[in-house]
């Protein structure tokens, strides 16, 4: 019960709950709950039944409080002789009074029960606090098996979501591709039977020519004239029909024959379930953006940051290179006329232009303007490019501007020194399996891993990381949540010093943030930010977020360039 007298109020005292005299009250019993004053107290514990009651001072215990009181330890009688004021033997561990230790406890270790009573209390405490720790251990542990079994949930129910509209897909492709099959045989056989047709028409007239003929000779001969006779052999000999239409007919057709061997290795074409880990709880990002631009251009199709002044943006339809100065606006120092592909910065801010649909790479020397050829790979054509922060230059390339890839195809990567020398080059992986279709854009993380984003068709886009070795370390190709109505369509890359990886979706206008091990940490909807047709992304020494636009519409000439700032 509350105690409702307390040192400071200066209502009427409560008495004693025992002799409901004496207001003198300053103990409690814990058991029966009374207050009482100093003389209850000492009878309380005269009582036989009571004497094992705890004693506590009342004011300390005020409201039911957990404070820390005065425990009464001259309550407690030895084990044999039940007499009080004892002491406690440590070595027989019990209670002992004079009697007891005059008897059997002269050498032992003897010490007060207060002071036996406080070590015990303290060691109750501080097992209490591990008993706290643990539970609380216990707890955390508990909330990380609940979260880590609604990801593997989550997790496991995308996988059969993923394979279920995979299904659906290659029942879709393969019906299309056996209906393709099925109306090249029918027009076979169409082919077929109108050549037959026409290789019957022709011989039931022959058939009557020459029966025709048989009859007018059989006429002449049966005449008995010589005039006629001359006349007839003379007509029907030079006139006798030759053997060309009894010409051997064509015995070549189409056949189906199923491609067997592809079924014994069906995870190759299907899809197989790989060890992954669980993608990490969604990082906090945040996106600002701090400025804007307007450029007089359709399309920021790339953009280069040089320094904290200079930007260089390009264009391939208008044919434009172009350098910039930011400030409050910003102002155009110097157009260049070329078609970028892309285009990455050397450590001494020069730059590598990929050009389109070009064998070489061009160096572009920032201080003086000038382009000249730097790399050949002819007769291949370049495609994206990047460097690396060990210098090295890695170089997308294909044979053909085009998505279909046949067995004489060459679609890779090499990596080149900054002496223009070729290092290194992957095309297949140890499984002999091609890595890509279109290298578009390339980049690093800092698990020196290489990331490219691969155009597999108009439609179609990965993203594919390979280690050192040319071995796909994982690949991406959208979410779900994103991409289920709109195609993934990703046109620029980028990895922060933290390991995350940046894909721009320009068809969704989203960006996607994958971990190092591709991921998906989370994705931001640009438009947010006001940022709408994002195209192109570079990242500055502020590791700020530059995105280039696409104005909207192909009449349209205002293409915007933001300036983001990102926390994660």
């Amino acid at each position: 019960m509350a105690f409702p007298l307390t040192r400071r109020q200066a209502q009427v005292p409560k008495p004693c709950e025992l002799c409901e005299t004496d207001t003198h009250i300053k103990w409690k019993c814990v058991q029966c709950n009374k207050l009482m004053c100093d003389k209850c107290k000492n009878i309380h514990l005269k009582f036989q039944t009571l004497i094992r009651h705890d004693i506590v001072d009342a004011f300390n215990s005020v409201g039911g409080k957990d404070i820390e009181h005065r425990i009464i330890t001259d309550n407690i009688p030895c084990e044999s002789h039940k007499k009080f004021n004892c002491m406690f033997c440590r070595t027989c561990d019990r209670f002992v009074c004079a009697d007891c230790i005059t008897a059997f406890h002269k050498t032992h270790d003897l010490d007060s029960i207060d002071t036996v009573c406080d070590e015990r209390k303290q060691n109750l405490k501080q097992l209490r606090s591990r008993l706290f720790e643990k539970l609380a251990r216990f707890e955390t542990e508990e909330k990380q098996i609940q979260d880590l079994k609604t990801k593997h949930n989550n997790f496991l129910a995308e996988s059969v979501e993923k394979i279920n509209q995979h299904e659906q897909l290659i029942k879709v492709e393969v019906s299309k591709h056996a209906n393709e099959l099925r109306k090249q045989i029918e027009n076979e056989r169409l082919r077929i039977e109108n050549l037959m047709l026409k290789k019957e028409n022709q011989c039931e007239k022959m058939k009557e020519n020459l029966l025709q003929k048989q009859s007018d000779i059989q006429e002449v001969l049966e005449s008995r004239q010589a005039v006629k006779v001359f006349t007839a052999q003379k007509e029907f000999c030079t006139s006798e029909d030759s053997d060309a239409h009894f010409e051997t007919l064509p015995d070549e057709t189409k056949y189906f024959i199923p491609q067997m061997d592809n079924l014994k290795n069906i995870s190759y074409l299907f899809g197989s379930l790989q060890k992954t880990n669980l993608p990490k709880g969604s990082p906090q990002i945040t996106f600002e953006v701090i400025k804007s631009y307007t450029t007089n251009l359709n399309t920021v199709e790339k953009v280069l940051i040089l320094d904290d002044k200079t930007v260089w943006i390009s264009n391939r339809v208008s044919s434009c290179l172009r350098k910039i100065n930011y400030d409050l606006t910003i102002k155009t120092l110097k157009d260049i006329s070329v078609q970028v592909y892309d285009m990455a910065r050397k450590s001494n801010n020069d730059i590598f232009l990929s050009l389109h649909d070009s064998t070489n790479v061009c160096l572009l020397t920032t201080k003086k303007g000038t382009i000249k050829p730097f790399i050949s790979v002819s007769p291949l054509i370049t495609c994206g490019i990047h460097v690396t922060k060990h210098n090295e230059i890695i170089l997308g390339v294909k044979d053909v501007d085009s998505c279909k890839v046949t067995d004489k195809s060459c679609r890779k990567i090499i990596i080149f020194g900054m002496n223009g020398k070729q290092k290194q080059s992957y095309e297949y992986d140890k499984d002999k399996h091609r890595l890509f279709t279109i290298p578009v854009r390339i980049t690093t993380n800092v698990n020196n891993d290489i990331i490219v984003i691969d155009r597999i068709s108009v439609k179609d886009w990965k993203v594919v990381a390979i280690d050192k070795e040319g071995q796909v370390k994982w690949a991406y190709q959208g979410n779900p949540q994103v991409n289920s109505d709109k195609p993934f369509h990703p046109t620029d890359i980028l990895t922060t010093s933290e390991g995350h990886v940046l894909v721009n979706d320009f068809i969704t206008n989203t960006l996607h943030v994958l971990s190092g091990d591709g991921d998906i940490l989370t994705f931001h909807a640009m438009k947010d930010q006001g940022i709408f047709h994002q195209y192109s992304m570079d990242i500055d020494s502020k590791g700020q977020l530059w995105v280039g636009c696409h104005s909207g519409s192909e009449q349209r000439s205002d293409a915007r360039l933001h300036v983001v700032k990102m926390g994660f």
